[in-house]
């Protein structure tokens, strides 16, 4: 090995290599960035923004090609895993010395990173419901003006009321959430699949699964409630036709946010899968004469609302039945999904050959303006499944 390599073990040892959400910059760093990145004393040593430009001329594979030369902010560092990758494509005992020596553990954690955020699938739709804002630092602070009234009529010789903007503080700590998982060596030589992969496949799925859940938990139970008018999935007696309306509920929403006074706009509606096959079959939306079924996508995921627009709509199997969120998530944003640093690390157990990995992650679902939010209650008769 070269001596740029030995030296740069030395640094690396006791480091803890942190994603920022803000650049999508890797940084090496003795200590957590709890009041950001630039005071925990960190270095910048990849950046996942050059990365994903670079890979959209030259297709890599991961653990061999995967590195791209120009997302490097640290030479050093481009230097360690040059010579790792190199090792690796020797093959042999070459091969596994790199893979368990602990200098090369920095250079596998950034191929970590490559494959949770390079996930394409998210089929954890339900974090769609809040604004997501990247924060570099576990304290969190947001000011929110409160609004002055508007114009008032004057009497001649009258002087005009003297207003101003008024701020209150909303102080926030993201919370941390750990997962862990093990390669065993055994798995690693048989090679009949590729366990990294597949495991760091899994593993970011649940950070994913997480969030969406932090979300979906504050608007199934802390939104303002709005009764239905009516049920949208009964049918008037003796007749073709839903009783209740849906566009009379969400009208009635939108006016409620929007009449709210911070400046709210609803511009986003969640549903569980089963509350939108009752949507699209009310006859309200898909029309007293259809005879046709109705298209209905059961999959998780965003879409446009049929029959309203502008809005868009998030479909997740956690949020409740029966229930509808409605929320603003450009404007005056009811939820805020505040991500913070992320940390991957790794540990080689020399006498089993195992390898340790473990994701840990800072986020924060919170409430920000309830004003911006309704939940409509009793849309639909839930059905147990």
């Amino acid at each position: 090995m070269s001596k740029i390599f030995n030296t740069k073990k030395a640094d690396y040892d006791g480091m803890q290599l942190w994603l920022n959400p803000v650049d999508k910059t890797v940084y090496a760093s003795p200590n957590a960035p709890t009041y950001g990145f630039a005071e925990s004393g960190a270095f910048p040593i990849y950046d996942f923004n050059a990365h994903s430009q670079g890979i959209k001329t030259a297709k890599d594979t991961f653990g061999a090609d995967s590195y791209v030369h120009d997302a490097f902010v640290d030479a050093e560092f481009k230097a360690l895993a040059e010579d790792y990758v190199s090792d690796i494509k020797a093959g042999g005992r070459q091969r596994m010395a790199a893979l368990r020596s602990s200098t090369n553990s920095a250079v596998d954690i950034v191929n970590v990173w490559e494959t949770v955020l390079g996930k394409k699938d998210r089929k954890y739709a339900g974090k769609n419901l809040a604004k997501e804002i990247a924060v570099p630092n576990l304290l969190i602070s947001i000011d929110k003006a409160s609004k002055f009234t508007g114009m008032t009529r004057m009497d001649e010789g009258q002087l005009s009321q003297l207003k101003e903007l008024s701020y209150t503080r909303q102080n926030f700590e993201a919370e941390k959430y750990g997962l862990k998982f093990v390669i065993h060596e055994e798995a690693r030589l048989k090679n009949v699949h590729n366990v990294l992969q597949d495991s760091i496949q899994v593993a970011s799925n649940k950070v994913e699964q997480r969030q969406s859940f932090d979300v979906v938990s504050i608007a199934n139970s802390d939104l303002t409630g709005q009764a239905a008018v009516a049920a949208w999935d009964t049918f008037v007696s003796g007749a073709d036709r839903s009783t209740g309306n849906p566009l009379t509920d969400l009208g009635t929403a939108q006016l409620n946010i929007e009449g709210s006074g911070v400046g709210g706009q609803m511009n986003r509606i969640g549903m569980h899968p089963l509350d939108y096959a009752r949507y699209m079959s009310n006859t309200f939306i898909r029309g007293v004469a259809s005879t046709g079924a109705s298209e209905v996508n059961f999959e998780a995921g965003t879409r446009e609302l049929p029959a309203f627009p502008n809005t868009g709509l998030v479909v997740d199997p956690s949020i409740q039945q029966g229930t509808v969120a409605c929320v603003d998530v450009e404007n005056e944003s009811t939820i805020a999904l505040f991500q913070g640093p992320q940390r991957i690390g790794s540990a080689h157990d020399e006498e089993t050959g195992d390898d340790k990995y473990f994701i840990i992650d800072y986020h924060l679902a919170a409430l920000v303006n309830s004003e911006t939010g309704r939940q409509i209650t009793g849309a639909t008769t839930p059905t147990a499944i």
